[in-house]
């Protein structure tokens, strides 16, 4: 039987529990993770996260199916993304997700990757990355984790708006990876020759050269519900396959 891990990236889970990424994400857990051999959340889990005291409760039906997958052996592994940076201790236990760095290097079926949300790669959008550090700024989730649920919904459903316009009115290239971020990246880690990340919504396969040798970005695709996934295994390698029609 062939083993293999999932990647996936961008699901922004929505609050109404019949919405079709929701659907399709639980369909997903229930039929395609149970085979996996691991998964990889690469960010942006939910669309809007404001708390594990607000977020547990609204997304219950797929913290429960997060917990029976991790209880029955399946680990899950994910890092924070733009839109859902707030997770803490009561969602790590509540789900048996394990967080890993925003950068990670990971040996997976004898392939060497490096996995990451790829917000940091948009250089070009230097409004973005200013809002971004303020926003991950220690103090700054401290104090607004101590806001009333309600204002905390309220700030939530506002910076979602304000982002919906912003990209709407934003040059597409500011919105992609800068190509130098690229090469510096993989030039400070000369052994690996495969990136994986989402946050562009732009699912594709790159080939990049770097120092003369070979290198290749994956980009997973955003749930509307469907989607592009990889699927890692030893027998095949890196595959970008359509879901749910590809798997």
């Amino acid at each position: 039987m062939s083993t293999h891990t999932l990647f996936i990236a961008d699901v922004h889970l929505q609050l109404e529990n019949d919405h079709p990424i929701n659907s399709a994400f639980i369909k997903f857990l229930s039929q395609e993770a149970p085979k996996a051999e691991a998964i990889y959340i690469l960010g942006d889990l939910f669309e809007m996260w404001v708390g594990d005291d607000v977020g547990i409760p609204q997304y219950k039906s797929v913290i429960e199916r997060f917990k029976q997958l991790t209880d029955g052996g399946i680990p899950i592994y994910l890092l924070f993304g733009n839109r859902d940076f707030l997770m803490g201790k009561r969602f790590w236990k509540a789900t048996g997700i394990q967080p890993i760095k925003q950068l990670e290097e990971r040996s997976i079926h004898g392939v060497d990757v490096l996995v990451m949300h790829g917000d940091t790669l948009c250089t070009d959008d230097r409004e973005y990355q200013k809002m971004r550090k303020i926003l991950r700024h220690p103090i700054v989730t401290w104090l607004f984790l101590r806001l009333p649920q309600k204002k905390r919904l309220q700030i939530g459903h506002n910076m979602r708006e304000k982002s919906r316009k912003y990209s709407q009115n934003k040059p597409e290239n500011i919105m992609d990876v800068n190509a130098q971020a690229v090469q510096t990246l993989f030039t400070e880690y000369p052994h690996v020759n495969h990136l994986i990340h989402g946050h562009t919504h732009r699912p594709a396969h790159h080939v990049v050269e770097v120092n003369g040798k070979e290198k290749h970005r994956w980009v997973l695709g955003d749930w509307r519900p469907e989607t592009k996934i990889i699927k890692l295994s030893g027998e095949n390698g890196i595959e970008l396959l359509d879901y749910p029609s590809a798997l």
